[in-house]
């Protein structure tokens, strides 16, 4: 007799097929999180390809930010790229400002004294991404709390169904996944697909 669990799994394994790995992703465009091992370049027939040298404004000081709080640099910069469009005395109509627009009492929350030095903003801004990755364990949310806030994520468990913080979330990937394959981006509309 065949035991209940044995065919279970034999009837599974014929239905859903065999068991795969998951897949590794680490090298599809960087790592959320910097400080795992570089993938080596790939070799062509003509050589190694290399992606271009990123070419972002500000890059050294978000490189420095992202690296302090173990960012994916790209990620820092998409954010920078939807937020202010790289203009460090950006302010919205609800009083966010600076590179990362963070809002005075965020700011105040963060240590950053003056919203609208660069160093201080991208440090605080790469501060509170940080909190949130680690926090909600998932891109999605945490952008959606650096854009709607943390307590209404948390609250809900999902990215909240405002108009805003879906476009928010979503231009943001779309800025990452555009760095990532070695485009310079300046605003949102520069890292919409090429493809259409």
């Amino acid at each position: 007799m065949v035991k209940p669990v044995m065919l279970a799994l034999a009837i599974t394994v014929v239905i859903a097929g065999p068991v795969r790995a998951a897949p590794d992703w680490n090298h599809a465009g960087g790592d959320i999180f910097a400080g795992a091992a570089s993938a080596a370049p790939v070799e062509t027939a003509k050589g190694p390809v290399f992606l271009p040298a990123s070419r972002q404004p500000y890059d050294a000081e978000i490189v420095a930010a992202a690296t302090r709080y173990r960012l994916d640099p790209k990620l820092l910069h998409a954010l920078v790229t939807v937020e202010s469009a790289y203009r460090p005395r950006a302010v919205s109509l609800a009083g966010a400002g600076g590179l990362t627009q963070l809002m005075p009492t965020t700011a105040s929350e963060l240590g950053v004294q003056d919203r609208f030095d660069t160093a201080e903003n991208l440090a605080g801004g790469a501060a509170y991404l940080a909190r949130q990755l680690v926090r909600f364990g998932d891109v999605r949310l945490a952008l959606a709390a650096y854009n709607a806030g943390p307590d209404r994520v948390a609250r809900l468990g999902v990215v909240p169904p405002f108009a805003e913080t879906r476009q928010y979330v979503d231009r943001v990937v779309e800025c990452y996944l555009a760095l990532s394959a070695g485009r310079t981006v300046r605003s949102a509309r520069d890292c919409r697909s090429r493809v259409r």
